[in-house]
């Protein structure tokens, strides 16, 4: 199959590609800030899987979530439109079902990504990813993993406001794996449910990555069935 990857050069892309490109004889397209819409357009007609991973989480002006995660969604739909054989799955966020700035961009983008499926028959399958971490995360942009482990090993001191809140987290290797299955699945309904996803809350996720500090932790890693412990411990070894 041709699979297009926007946002190829971000966390959740370059994830995906090393994943198809190790495990699979896929070809991939690389769909980056760099490249030009116009590209997309040559290439459409061809792809059989568009995964639309481009968009922002954080910014310093809140419009940016209008312009990319709503206004670039609404492009590239326009594009997908003109072959209907080409599925969408749009990497969506459970942050829309909440109402703040970045949550309503990303309930306006799925949308318009429904509406793609509406009115063109191209197959849409909507992603709301939990909290998504692992190797090559970043800290203090898309991971609260990835910042408490950067703070731990750099020995900076973890603000934590809300120690009892919960939160679900999904390892990327996991991800990329169930999206691999995802291809080549029939499913009713567009919201996909991943499997894997672990909670935690704030504080005892915390507590657990400042035990890695001690570096005799990994003998005991290496056979515990904890697996959400393990992918956490790989995340933190990545920041040393």
């Amino acid at each position: 199959m041709n699979i297009l990857i926007t946002g190829s050069n971000g966390f959740l892309g370059k994830s995906l590609i090393k994943y198809l490109k190790k495990n699979t004889i896929h070809i991939i397209h690389e769909f980056s800030k760099d490249d030009k819409l116009s590209d997309l357009e040559k290439l459409i007609s061809k792809i059989d899987i568009v995964f639309h991973f481009a968009g922002v989480n954080q910014t310093s002006d809140k419009l940016n979530f209008e312009k990319i995660n709503v206004g670039l969604t609404k492009k590239i739909c326009k594009i997908i439109q003109k072959n209907p054989n080409t599925k969408l799955f749009y990497a969506s966020s459970i942050q829309a079902n909440y109402d703040n700035d970045y949550g309503i961009s990303k309930k306006r983008a799925e949308k318009i990504c429904l509406n793609l499926q509406k009115n063109f028959q191209n197959k849409v399958y909507i992603l709301r990813l939990p909290g998504i971490f692992g190797v090559g995360s970043k800290p203090y942009y898309n991971s609260v993993v990835a910042t408490f482990c950067y703070n731990t090993v750099n020995k900076i001191k973890l603000n934590i406001i809300e120690p009892e809140k919960e939160i679900d987290l999904l390892f990327v290797e996991d991800l990329c794996r169930q999206l691999n299955d995802l291809m080549n699945k029939k499913f009713a309904g567009n919201f996909v449910k991943f499997k894997n996803v672990k909670k935690i809350s704030v504080g005892e996720l915390a507590s657990t990555i400042k035990t890695f500090q001690n570096n005799n932790h990994n003998i005991k890693l290496s056979t515990s069935k904890d697996l959400l412990k393990k992918n956490l411990y790989k995340t933190f070894i990545s920041f040393i």
